[in-house]
């Protein structure tokens, strides 16, 4: 499925964008879709990608509240499993 909003352009991304994408390309060999549309408003991206960082880290979390959280995405984004 397509997405309705379009990426930022190369050109139009600021330094950070730039390099945190060219880093992202190295490690990953892609730059996933949101994220590019997250770079519109780089705030945005940097708040996500913290949350993301808190997610991973150990003990941030309660494993129920993780667990929580990922069946509550499943099931709104109807996933099966």
């Amino acid at each position: 499925m397509p997405l309705r909003l379009k990426g930022i352009e190369e050109k139009q991304r600021g330094l950070l964008v730039r390099m945190f994408f060219r880093i992202l390309r190295w490690r990953q060999g892609h730059v996933p879709a949101p994220l590019q549309v997250y770079a519109w408003r780089p705030a945005i991206l940097w708040r996500f990608l913290g949350l993301g960082r808190a997610i991973r880290r150990r003990g941030r979390l309660s494993p129920r509240l993780k667990g929580l959280a990922m069946y509550w995405t499943a099931r709104n984004v109807e996933c099966r499993f």
